[in-house]
């Protein structure tokens, strides 16, 4: 019988399993080409039904769209092949996902750690799914419910200690996830996820000299993980804007951000657009580098897979000044929330993806009372967009904005005291007492 390097068995030749082994590990360690090598495998062996089901899952959680002719392939190739109970539970994921039903593919993904723990195709696809989701309690749950059952010097535990620290990151846990993070990163300095997770905590913590000294003191390991590096130099950005250190951001950006665009991965559009927009809500001017992230993601205009990723869309679209293309976005989700299905985006999107984007392109549309309007009402929902606390810091930071530029100012001085009360940096408190003085 061939074996995973988890022990779980394959309906393949043992040929296959070292390119799943391989495939897995990149994907955890965020370099290499998970797809590709999985894409190997079925080549070697086309009755690789798991194969196949995991590039499709791998390509929908990487943005593609379900509709997509390639996801479809893999999944009807999948389905018509032989499989054990194992395979067949991820193939259904798989098809869940593909028709964005996120929910019910997590709760396949769960089902299947419930009887295989070690399953790490599972345990990452739902970890992921979550993030999307914005289901920071699942995120932490979903590796603590199986941590005790992984073997500690298997390859891949380290990874598993880095996802379960951006867990409790995530769920409040701010001490544990940062001795949780530590403790990854000791087993595996590359290991470009718990950085993200460690940063993260030094984040939410204010600690912004240490978060600088740390991402740069480690660059030379994280910048290894490819596929999470321009993230990770976003962290390090944040930093140095709560520091007053534009410049070095836009220096920064220009020699590892822009150069990727065309690369066209969301994860490093997402970033782009994210920080071009906290920069300029800092009062520094990016210049003409919107143009080319608008280009960029308006390849992605019809796509939809996640309203966080329509909101950065809609950021670039409109601070590059192309109107046509806030157009085209606005008729876009108006035919996609008039769809007759339920799909958790599309419902997501109705409830309060749309506002959000809404509140965004007010914003930068100069309609400061608008974006008000817009992003008040749903700043207490807007985490079912998914993204992280830190990633969805910037709605709170806009709305704080649009209240000072329209002149509310009893509702700034209030906004600021909240974030003075958690977020205690010699910035906000600076700009507190400028609230304070004007309310």
């Amino acid at each position: 019988m061939t074996t995973d390097a988890q022990g779980l068995a394959l309906s393949a030749g043992e040929e296959i399993a070292p390119l799943l082994d391989q495939a897995i590990h990149d994907y955890f360690a965020w370099r290499g080409d998970p797809i590709g090598t999985l894409a190997s495998a079925t080549e070697a062996d086309p009755g690789f039904a798991l194969g196949h089901a995991a590039i499709a899952s791998l390509m929908v959680l990487g943005g593609v769209p379900g509709s997509n002719k390639d996801v479809r392939a893999r999944l009807d190739t999948a389905a018509a092949l032989p499989a054990n109970a194992r395979e067949r539970a991820h193939l259904a994921a798989a098809q869940a996902f593909a028709a964005g039903a996120m929910v019910r593919a997590t709760d396949i993904w769960e089902a299947i750690l419930i009887d295989y723990p070690t399953d790490a195709l599972a345990l990452r696809f739902a970890h992921d799914s979550y993030f999307y989701l914005g289901h920071s309690f699942s995120i932490r749950d979903s590796i603590a419910r199986v941590l005790d059952q992984w073997d500690r010097d298997d390859p891949l535990y380290g990874f598993v200690l880095g996802q379960y620290a951006f867990g409790l990151e995530e769920a409040g846990d701010l001490a544990k996830a940062e001795a949780m993070g530590r403790a990854a990163l000791a087993r595996n300095a590359e290991d470009a996820w718990a950085v993200h997770a460690v940063a993260h905590v030094l984040e939410m913590t204010s600690r912004q000299a240490e978060g600088i000294a740390f991402l740069r003191e480690t660059r030379p390991d994280w910048s290894k993980g490819i596929w999470l590096s321009v993230h990770n130099g976003w962290h390090l950005a944040l930093y140095l804007i709560e520091a007053g250190r534009g410049g070095e951001v836009l220096a920064d950006y220009d020699a590892h951000v822009a150069p990727k665009i065309g690369g066209d991965s969301l994860l490093d559009l997402v970033d782009a657009s994210a920080l071009l927009w906290r920069l300029e809500l800092a009062g520094v001017d990016v210049g003409p580098r919107w143009q080319a992230i608008a280009a960029q993601w308006l390849t992605h205009v019809d796509d939809h897979v996640l309203a966080f990723n329509d909101l950065h869309i809609a950021m670039a679209a409109a601070r590059a000044g192309r109107g046509d293309d806030v157009a085209a976005l606005r008729r876009s989700l108006d035919a996609y929330q008039a769809g007759d299905d339920d799909a958790d985006n599309r419902v997501i999107t109705r409830d309060v993806g749309r506002s959000v984007i809404e509140g965004v392109l007010a914003h930068a549309e100069g309609d400061h009372a608008g974006a008000v309007s817009h992003l008040l009402p749903c700043r207490y929902k807007w985490i079912r967009i998914g993204g992280s606390h830190a990633q969805r810091d910037l709605l709170t930071q806009t709305l704080i904005d649009a209240a000072e530029k329209s002149g509310q100012h009893r509702l700034a001085h209030a906004l600021w005291a909240e974030r003075a009360g958690w977020r205690p940096t010699a910035p906000v408190l600076e700009r507190y007492a400028a609230a304070r003085r004007r309310r």
